[in-house]
Formats: C-alpha cells, structure tokens, sequence
C-alpha cells in the first residue's frame, strides 16, 4: 500500500524544484494534448503543498492564497522566552511592530498577483515584446497613458472593471488581464508563460485560516474582507458559502454579471511557537518584509458559538459557482 509516511522528505530548495517543474510540465503537456485547444484559452492555477512541516505556494496569474494570522493580546515578550531570546527579539522591533495588530486576525497574502498592475511584470511582458493597454485604450476611446502604478490587488479593488491587459503587437488577441498562466499558448511568445512564483514559510499556532481562491472572489473583495468572513464563520463550509455568496453579489451590484467563483477555506490547527530566530521563515515575515497591510478593517472576534472540534484537524471544503450572465 502506498504511504507517505515512507517516503523520504526533501528540503525547501529540492521541494520548489519540483513545485516548479510540475507546473512546467504540466504546461507542456497541455500544449501537447491534441483534444485541447489551447491556443487563446488557458487557466491560472494556485497551489498550496504540504510537506517536511512548511506550506509551499504556487502561484501563475491572478488566483491567490492568503492566512489568516491571528496577533495575540501578548505577542511573546515576556518571560517565557528566555532571556537573550527576548532582548534579541524586543530589540528587532517586532514588538511594536505587532501592537497595532495585538488581538486582530490580520490577512496576510502568500502570493502575488501576476497581472499588468505590476510594474516588474508590466517590464517583463514588455522585454518579450508584448504591449500592455486597457480595452478602451484597445478600442480608442480613452487616451493612451502608462499611469498603472504598482497596485497592491488585494488591498485595493479595480471596481472600474478596466485594467492593463496584454496584446501581440498591432492585433486584437488576445487581452489577457495575466501575465502567467497554463495554456494561452498564442500569448507564450509575448512573455505570458507558466513559471509558478514559489513561496515557502511555517504555518504557526497563530495562522488560523487558508484560502485558496480565483479572481472571481478577490476582484471584488479584499483580502482582509475574505478573512473577516472566515473570522465570523462556524467551519470552512459555513465560510465558503459565506464568501461566494459576498461576492457574487458583489457582481451582481457592479456589474450586472459574475466572473468564475471558487474558494477552498481550511481552518487550520498548528502547535508550533517559532523562536525569534525562527520568525523569518513564518507568514508573519511576510507581513513584516511589505508593512503594507490594511489595519484598518480589523477582524471581529471570532463566533462565540463556534465548537473546539472544529480545531481538530485542518478541514477543507470547496464550493464553486460558475460563471453567471444576468
């Protein structure tokens, strides 16, 4: 019978590899698969790993993970930790980094989206030679500029509905709001390609909630937004039905249609307390290294009614809503 137990563990570095090549090859043989066209069609793709007690991400295009990370009323300095261990800690500033956060479920996301939005991706596209332009600027009708900024999606929501997108030169195709995904094979030569962007870090006790979720869900939420949902939710069906319902009607509200809508939720259960020399590998690194994140829509305390089995273990739900025309 086959056991994963018996299986040998690989180190982080080994492990991306392998992250990487997957998504690589799964590209090909998409591309090789003759019952698919995959000449201007293709999907992002998001993908979270368990293995040797780290959580690798991999994401192409516009799909995102973010945690959930709850900052304790006490954030470690105090006695428990041994004495050099606190100096070194208090004196890393993390501390009052974390008062603001202390008591607060705080989203933190472990990707990034891969979209025209990007100015090192926008370089990027462009270096292939790609042109990067919104619709309307396609069609004529606004002016053409190169004002993108580097929005921080997630934080911020493009309700507008008319973002960068990228072209072949002087045509009309193929308009993808990406910059990486599977398939698309049209846009490969114009630097739209299926090389994942890897992350690898330690889920704490502290990290209480994962999504897992399309753009569908994070067009027209913010991250923070879809954690206070989990936040406020019994279990992980409770918060996906929570969280596709918010923003379908999101859709419905801005734009009078809904875009695909899928979200896996896991509520997760961890004993482990990093050392201070051990907080760079963990999500709350992540927070530390951007200092982007919006504090300004804390997270309510959790339900009181929600039951200690749910903690138990990490439980996964998923629920899909498909694309919807009104």
């Amino acid at each position: 019978l086959w056991n994963p137990k018996m299986w040998p563990l690989l180190g982080k570095e080994d492990f991306e590899q392998c992250c990487k090549r997957a998504f690589l090859e799964t590209n090909k043989m998409l591309h090789d698969e003759k019952a698919i066209n995959d000449k201007l069609s293709g999907t992002t793709a998001a993908t979270v790993c368990f293995h040797g007690g780290r959580v690798t991400v991999c994401n192409v295009g516009d799909s995102r993970v973010i945690v959930g990370h709850r900052f304790p009323e006490n954030d470690g300095c105090t006695s428990i930790q041994e004495e050099k261990e606190e100096e070194k800690y208090e004196e890393e500033g993390d501390c009052e980094r974390n008062e603001a956060f202390a008591g607060q479920v705080i989203a933190i996301p472990l990707t990034k989206d891969q979209t025209p939005f990007r100015q090192d991706e926008r370089e990027r596209i462009r270096k292939a030679g790609g042109e990067i332009k919104s619709t309307s600027q396609m069609e004529g009708s606004s002016p053409m500029h190169d004002n993108w900024g580097d929005v921080v999606m997630g934080e911020e929501l493009d309700i507008e509905g008319d973002p960068p997108r990228v072209w072949v030169p002087g045509k009309s195709y193929p308009g993808c709001a990406f910059t990486r995904s599977f398939g698309d094979s049209a846009a490969e030569s114009i630097g739209i390609h299926s090389e994942p962007e890897v992350i690898t870090c330690d889920l704490t006790m502290n990290d209480e909630y994962l999504v897992i979720a399309t753009d569908g869900v994070f067009e027209l939420l913010t991250n923070q937004e879809v954690i206070n949902i989990c936040s406020a939710s019994l279990d992980p069906f409770e918060a996906c039905e929570m969280i596709t319902k918010s923003a379908y009607d999101n859709w419905i509200k801005h734009d009078n249609r809904s875009d695909d809508i899928t979200v896996i939720v896991c509520f997760l259960s961890s004993t482990y307390t990093p050392s201070p020399d051990e907080r760079h590998n963990t999500s709350e690194s992540l927070l530390a290294d951007n200092n982007k994140t919006n504090v300004s829509d804390p997270s309510p305390s959790p339900a009181a009614q929600r039951k200690s089995y749910v903690r138990q273990e990490t439980e996964v739900y998923a629920r899909t809503l498909s694309s919807v025309s009104a």
